[in-house]
């Protein structure tokens, strides 16, 4: 089998069954800032206090906490946010997962009584004291406030929390136009599901690369479904020629596996599916990128790949590609 399951399919937990659906969910490590900044200095200007959570409800990314600027994305998926439900707010800050029970009421969030729930990863001391503080945080009934440029600032005491809409935040962290030209690794492949669950397979041991060049796209073991695209300010490989994709592989035998599990996890062939789908493209590492739609996301790496390989009697070993290029 070429796919190997980095993520089953997640079932929600509800923070005291009120409000939000937290994955728990083991990912690898994420560097401490990894990725471009997008928070810059608080910008000057008029505030203006948030009335209620009607305002603000959905997703928003952290773009800073307490002066510490965290990574957008550990591969596919968002690992620093603070989710407003109607009831409460779903947080994470790279490492475990909780929530807070609450409402937004005149500018200020008001905590509830609530027993919570808290995934329990061990993180490392600083990452740990840094989830404490956040999840903490909340109970200081801090102020709410939109800034000028639309982003939130929250305050209690001397703590500051930046949030900004995702869809606006990954606009700091696109590559540029030549960038993207060259080969890609397959990495893996992620379906978005409801709240922040998902599910993933990992695509390491496919062979073949995702092509692109000034204005084409290409997986060079499945030539039949090259494309013309032209890339948009915006970040979008918007498809401008070639063929559609079929709901499944008529050939292309390394992208054709078996569904594995659940209906809901990917398959390889979401990899190609996703390519032809106009989807969106941001730095997901230093030299990884995720291309993305609504539902479903691919990561492409730059980075070697070596595995060590083993003789059948062991007494030989030998580092390979993980992923034969051609």
């Amino acid at each position: 089998m070429f796919e190997k399951a980095i993520a089953a399919l997640l079932a929600c937990c509800c923070t005291a069954g009120l409000f939000a659906c937290i994955p728990a969910v083991q990912e690898g490590a994420v560097s401490e800032g990894d990725g471009a900044s997008g928070a810059g200095t608080t910008p000057a200007g008029a505030s203006a206090p948030v009335s209620s959570n009607r305002e603000i409800e959905g997703k928003w990314d952290i773009v800073s906490f307490d002066g510490y600027e965290p990574a957008r994305l550990n591969g596919s998926t968002r690992v620093a946010f603070a989710d407003f439900g109607d009831s409460g707010v779903s947080l994470r800050i790279e490492c475990n997962y909780s929530g807070a029970a609450g409402v937004v009421v005149d500018g200020r969030f008001e905590p509830r009584p609530d027993d919570g729930m808290q995934t329990a990863m061990g993180c490392g001391e600083e990452r740990e004291a840094r989830d404490a503080a956040l999840f903490s945080f909340f109970d200081r009934k801090p102020t709410v406030e939109r800034l000028p440029d639309g982003k939130l600032l929250l305050r209690a005491g001397r703590q500051e929390l930046v949030l900004q809409r995702p869809d606006e935040r990954r606009l700091a962290f696109i590559p540029r136009p030549a960038d993207l030209e060259g080969e890609w690794r397959l990495v893996g492949v992620t379906r978005y599901l409801d709240g922040n669950g998902y599910a993933g397979i990992g695509l390491s041991e496919v062979p073949g690369r995702v092509i692109f060049t000034a204005d084409r796209a290409s997986y060079s073991r499945c030539s039949d479904y090259d494309f013309g695209y032209r890339y948009t300010e915006d970040g979008r490989l918007l498809k401008t020629s070639g063929g559609p994709v079929p709901a499944s592989p008529a050939d292309c035998r390394e992208l054709s596996g078996p569904r594995q599990g659940s209906g809901e996890m990917p398959v390889q062939w979401d990899a190609l599916r996703v390519l032809h789908a106009s989807p969106m493209v941001e730095w997901a590492g230093p030299e990884e990128i995720l291309i993305s739609t609504e539902r479903i996301g691919l990561v492409l790496s730059r980075a070697a790949c070596r595995t060590v390989e083993q003789s059948d009697d062991h007494s030989e070993t030998r580092e390979v590609d993980c992923a034969s290029p051609r």
